[in-house]
């Protein structure tokens, strides 16, 4: 179950050092619950703080407790029969409620009801605490009144008995906080210290509250936490911009012009919103200029490629902030950079906590091993790096001599560089784990693999890769990125590199592995090929020449450590090495076989977008995985004889058979076989020789017909992809030897009409996607899937029904039918006791849902969005775990069911464009509920009183419905963010209530019939977005209406509208559009209160005058005032205005002294024809666009002013569009047409 909240986590808030903080009564639940919970969320990645009343001590809780608390993203409150007994624990629960951290409560046999008014056991606790706590107890009845007023996780006697029913809440536990976590916008290592003082400073450099563009440049050496802190302060501010880009090694990914076009590309869809922008600079320029950006550049080497990504600071937005992080200060040229900042080393304080946590999970070293702890942290340092990896290399040791050892080698080598520091880590590894240390480092890094790639190579090469994988993990020498792929801190990288360069430095061909391009060309060139050499990567795709720059930094660190000749020789070598002519690297693409001869040993060989040439028997015979990726044959020759590769990688070549077909060679130790992309394969091979295949990867092989029918005997095959291989007809009929086949993939097959009649002899398959196939119907056999987790059939437009038998799917998590033909959904459906999600979205033949659908136990997303059902069954109250309940485009459904009030978990519920009349009053008893649309319910008249009690909402969208009032209830919705009622014409007015929305950021009340604001509406303290314009006149229509009407309807119309007083109480407010909302008059000249204002549209209204203060908004960017037509004069304006709009102003005759302006981009005076000068325009130096149309009236010193403007934006490059200006003349800059 899911619950509301103290607080909710904005997604600007910034990454906390734990991700929830357990509060328990250890007695109670220490060894039962508390702890299997603990380890449920360890397992799953979630930093939990678990002090286990280790910082409670005395009367008095620790500093570092409360520390901890506020350093959590969220809390789990165990609230247990004694939790009140302890003050340790209330005083926790008070300081949750007081840092309004997200509380998720577990009731472990104990009442909500109790807890919320302290009775049963906790009334006893209480009263004894009223002598000894007297002053606090009233803050911790507080807390206890709040936590059991929230719905949570009731832990009852059924938990206790049946274990799977435990296992289920811990589950549903951890999902939400891990879909709470998934908010966070840039993803922090697992513990961080010493980032508390550095963002305080970082924050007063970037002021992110001020006007102008500010460039960050955070500089230092390698590990020292650059990228950790960039993300840190990225996650602080990023709610102040309107987009964000974060741009990751930039030096890594950018060694080639290809690799560089596509950050560009990253950077202009980060910041385009979800439009599809022309990639190029100059739509970098575009996109940056008209919105308030923040961009992060990590790991930046060179000038060039700062000005290939961002160009110029004035290309900027008013406002926008960049942070660069980078080794080399020298990038970091002060025409671009406005504050520089050294990230230096953790003190000894910070530096023993980070040891500490890697070396034994937590944060202080227990008192056996505090003295060793600080002596390694002292011959370490402070570099974070190099402490998470040597107290990684520790955490598996539990022995005091294993420490101590542990010590003496570090004072035996007396570590002078990170390197050696890193290397003991290495050192500490078995001879299988450091093997494949070195692959991973030297060659699969660098080829980008994700795990489960690497890990099929390893296992290729014999090794007992998840176990070691593991290992290394363990020890922080590589990483996993959120996407899966192998990552390697570039020291560590270098540290594996070098050890391999150590063998042999001078001679490549004498060392085991190869990365570098050029050694490589030199080595198969001269074919001085080894029986050293075991790996080779070579990618062409790329094109020209770029050396791998791990080259440059190994050799520097070389030369420092032992400063020689033949260290510094190496050294310039690498520095100066020339770029190849364009007929060399031509030249280059061409391998011959006959230079890999003399490599025996060669197990792993990348040799993407070359061409080979020569006889194939040359070929290493202990070759484990080979990647050719756009091969250019049309076969693999009848002389190539694999037998030990495990590993194929042919995807994207024009390969149209894998084996020549006079070939009788086959690799029968075949493990993997990717072949995606080929669109010219028209076969696949005879699989009878590849007996021990278990991953067979087709997709996007387009002129693919069939697939040969030994693929039915591949008993080791787990995973088949045939995603999108258009062509293929049919499926091989005979399947039953696909005992272990665990995922088929034939989405996109659109012209494969049938599955495999003994289907179900498939019994191992856990994931099976028919996507858009042409298949007609499902054979019955496919009951026998038990194992079956997702069933996708999206988009089958010719399957019109489902077996009945369906219903035996008993693990099925997941069933997708979205856009299908389906016409009912089957009666067995309720069957599906494990099914976790529905999805009916756009299944335009279903009218209905059976009964049994209530049966679902396990269903969290039942998705019936643009169904055609009139009704849902009242037997979904049952489904107590469901949270997303979607029926929005549902046409023919015009009520819910009043058994909704049974769904307690529900979080989202969506019924746009149904034809909802009304809610009924149950609805309220959806504690949980958190987002309800109801947009374009045209139908829907009325909302009911008990919407008030959904406490936990932060959306309600009702958008162009035609409701009259909102019930006075909805002030008890502390917790909504954002309210939309654009468009409902029939509302008239707002309720007293609303103020109370204390939580209420977003409002859009836009084209509605209010008139009036409540005088509570000032009480919005959290109010930054406030639309509520209406459609300006549209002087066509008054046009055609007789001059007496409109002068009668004048003078009928009522009292001007005005503002509440208290509207200047609104300090957060930030946009506000009230264009057409008839004020008139004067605008009240406490107008300066509202001091977070950046955007403000006044449009289409009648007031004469602006007050004075309206230059005490310092934050304000746009000014829009089109077509005030009684506007007479614009007063002194905020110097940190972009924009300004006064088209249309007839009456406009004086404008105040502009020149303070420095920021404004574009002001528009088209048709204020009484305006004859423009006071301090040629001080506009920030002016791009100035449009004057139809101002007939302006005097010769708006000339004067002009040329002052023109000439220096000349000689910046830059041009003012000026729309058919009459009164001057004047030339645009050559530069404005490139």
């Amino acid at each position: 179950m899911d619950v509301n909240a103290f607080s909710e986590p904005s997604a600007s808030d910034f990454r906390h050092r734990w991700d929830v903080f357990l509060s328990f009564r250890g007695e109670d639940t220490r060894h039962t619950f508390t702890y299997d919970l603990y380890k449920s969320l360890e397992k799953q990645g979630v930093r939990v703080f678990f002090d286990d009343e280790g910082l409670r001590g005395g009367d008095e809780i620790r500093p570092g407790l409360f520390e901890a608390i506020e350093d959590s993203a969220a809390s789990i409150a165990i609230i247990s029969p004694n939790y009140a007994s302890s003050h340790w624990c209330l005083e926790e629960l008070s300081k949750i409620s007081e840092y309004r951290r997200l509380l998720l409560p577990v009731f472990y046999r104990v009442n909500p009801s109790d807890v919320r008014l302290q009775r049963g056991p906790f009334e006893e606790h209480f009263r004894n605490h009223e002598n000894t706590y007297k002053d606090k107890v009233m803050c911790w009845r507080k807390a206890m009144e709040k936590a059991g007023a929230i719905v949570g996780w009731p832990f009852d006697k059924r938990c206790e008995s049946d274990a799977g029913a435990k296992a289920r809440l811990i589950e549903s536990l951890v999902k939400r906080v891990l879909t709470e976590l998934a908010n966070t916008p840039v993803g922090l290592t697992s513990y961080t210290v010493g980032l508390d003082a550095c963002l305080e400073t970082l924050m007063s450099l970037l002021d992110v509250r001020s006007n102008g563009i500010r460039v960050l440049g955070l500089y230092g050496m390698g590990g020292v936490g650059k990228t950790t802190l960039a993300k840190a302060l990225c996650n602080k501010i990023v709610g102040h911009f309107d987009c964000l880009s974060f741009i990751s090694k930039v030096r890594e990914n950018s060694a080639k012009d290809a690799d560089l076009v596509s950050l560009q590309n990253k950077l202009i869809c980060d910041l385009s919103s979800g439009k599809s922008p022309v990639y190029s600079v100059v739509a970098i320029k575009e996109v940056l200029h008209d919105k308030r950006v923040l961009v992060v550049l990590d790991d930046v080497d060179n000038v060039s490629k700062l000005e290939a990504l961002i160009g110029r600071r004035e290309w900027f937005s008013e406002g926008s902030r960049i942070i660069i992080t980078t080794r080399d200060s020298e990038v970091l040229h002060e025409h671009l950079v406005t504050a520089f900042y050294e990230v230096r080393e953790l003190d000894s304080s910070d530096a023993l906590k980070l040891f500490s946590y890697h070396a034994m999970r937590r944060e202080k070293p227990i008192d056996e091993f505090f003295s060793l702890s600080k002596e390694m942290v002292s011959l370490i340092g402070g570099l974070p790096l190099a402490l998470e990896v040597f107290g990684s290399h520790l955490v598996d040791k539990r022995r005091k001599e294993e420490w101590e050892d542990a010590l003496q080698r570090l004072k035996r080598i007396c570590p002078r560089h990170l390197q050696d520091v890193l290397k003991i880590s290495f050192d500490g590894l078995d001879a299988e784990e450091k093997r494949i240390f070195l692959d991973i480092s030297c060659l699969l890094v660098k080829m980008e693999m994700k795990r489960e790639d690497a890990i099929d190579v390893l296992k290729g090469c014999g090794f007992r890769a998840e176990i070691a994988v593991r290992v290394l993990i363990t020890r922080s020498l590589i990483k996993i990125t959120e996407d899966n792929t192998l990552w390697m801190h570039d020291q560590v990288k270098d540290m594996g590199r070098q050890i391999d360069l150590d063998a042999n430095p001078l001679y490549p061909n004498s060392r085991s592995r190869l990365w570098d391009r050029d050694e490589i060309m030199t080595v198969l060139k001269n074919e001085k090929g080894t029986e050293c050499i075991e790996g080779i990567v070579l990618d062409f795709k790329m094109g020209p020449f770029i050396k791998d720059e791990s080259g440059d930094r190994i050799s520097w660190e070389n030369f420092k450590r032992s400063p020689n000749f033949t260290s510094l020789l190496t050294y310039l070598e690498e520095r100066h090495k020339c770029p190849q002519t364009k007929a060399e690297r031509e030249r280059e693409v061409t391998l011959y076989t006959k230079s890999f001869e003399s490599m025996s040993s060669l197990r792993l060989l990348q040799i993407n977008y070359t061409r080979l040439v020569g006889r194939y028997k040359y070929m290493p015979a202990q070759l484990k995985f080979l990647q050719w990726k756009g091969c250019p044959l049309k076969s693999l020759p009848s002389d190539f004889c694999p037998r030990e590769l495990a590993v194929l990688d042919l995807s994207e070549s024009k390969i149209e058979r894998v084996w020549c077909r006079y070939s009788n060679q086959v690799a029968e130790k075949l493990m993997v076989m990717n072949l995606r992309g080929c669109h010219n394969l028209v076969a696949t091979p005879d699989f009878s020789g590849h007996q021990k295949l278990e991953k067979l990867d087709l997709e996007h092989c387009h002129s693919l017909i069939k697939i040969h029918e030994s693929i039915g005997n591949l008993s080791t095959l787990l995973h088949l992809n045939l995603s999108s291989c258009w062509n293929l007809v049919e499926f091989p009929a005979e399947v039953s030897g696909l005992k272990n086949l665990e995922n088929l993939i034939l989405s996109g097959c659109s012209k494969l009409k049938r599955l495999p009649v003994d289907i179900g002899d498939m019994r191992s398959l856990k994931e099976l996607h028919v996507d858009n196939t042409a298949i007609q119907e499902l054979p019955e056999s496919i009951f026998h899937l038990t194992q079956l987790k997702k069933l996708k059939l999206n988009g089958c437009r010719f399957l019109t029904k489902l077996p009945n038998c369906i219903g035996k799917l008993s693990s099925l998590k997941e069933l997708s039918l979205n856009h299908s033909a389906v016409e009912e959904v089957p009666e067995s459906v309720g069957n599906f006791l494990n099914l976790e999600k529905l999805s009916l979205t756009d299944c335009k033949s279903v009218t209905s849902i059976p009964d049994s659908v209530g049966t679902l136990i396990s269903l969290s997303e039942l998705l019936l969005n643009g169904c055609a059902i009139h009704k849902l069954p009242d037997s979904i109250g049952s489904l107590l775990y469901l949270k997303h309940l979607l029926v929005g485009n549902c046409r023919c459904l015009s009520n819910l069911p009043d058994s909704i009030e049974g769904l307690a978990s529900m979080v989202e519920l969506q019924l746009d464009k149904t034809s909802i009349k009304n809610l009924p009053d149950q609805i309220g008893a959806l504690k949980m509920l958190r987002k309800l649309e109801m947009s374009n319910c045209k139908d829907l008249i009325s909302l009911p009183k008990s919407l008030g009690n959904l406490l936990a909402l932060t959306t309600l969208n009702i958008h162009n419905a035609n409701i009259s009032e909102l019930p006075a209830s909805i002030g008890m919705l502390e917790n909504l963010v954002s309210l939309g009622l654009t468009k409902c014409t029939q509302l008239h007015e707002l309720p007293a209530s609303i103020g109370n929305l204390k939580s209420l950021e977003s409002l859009m009340m836009a084209e509605t019939a209010v008139t009036e604001l409540p005088e509570s509406f000032g009480m919005l303290s959290s109010l930054k977005r406030l639309e509520m314009g209406k459609d300006p006149p549209q002087e066509l229509a008054r046009n055609r209406i007789p001059e007496e009407i409109v002068t009668a309807t004048a003078q009928e119309e009522p009292n001007p509208v005005r503002l509440p007083t208290s509207f200047s109480n609104l300090c957060s407010l930030q946009e506000l559009d009230a264009r057409a909302w008839k004020l008139r008059g004067r605008i009240p000249n406490d107008f300066e209160k509202l001091s977070s204002l950046q955007n403000l549209n006044l449009g289409h209204n009648d007031f004469f005058s602006l007050p004075s203060s309206l230059r005490g908004l310092s934050l304000l960017k746009e000014l829009l005032l089109p077509d005030c037509k009684e506007l007479t004069s614009l007063p002194p304006l905020p110097s940190s205005l972009v924009k300004v709009n006064v088209a249309n102003c007839t009456a406009l005759d004086t404008v105040s002294d502009l020149s303070n302006l420095e920021s404004l981009w574009e002001l528009n005076l088209t048709n204020c024809d009484k305006v004859v000068d423009i006071p301090g325009l040629e001080g506009l130096k920030s002016l791009r666009r100035l449009i004057m149309t139809g101002c007939r009236t302006c005097s010769s010193a708006v000339r004067k002013r002009l040329s002052k403007v023109l000439s220096p934006l000349y000689l910046c490059t830059q041009a003012i569009v000026v729309s058919r200006l009459r009164c001057c003349s004047f030339y645009y800059p050559p530069s404005f047409y490139k």
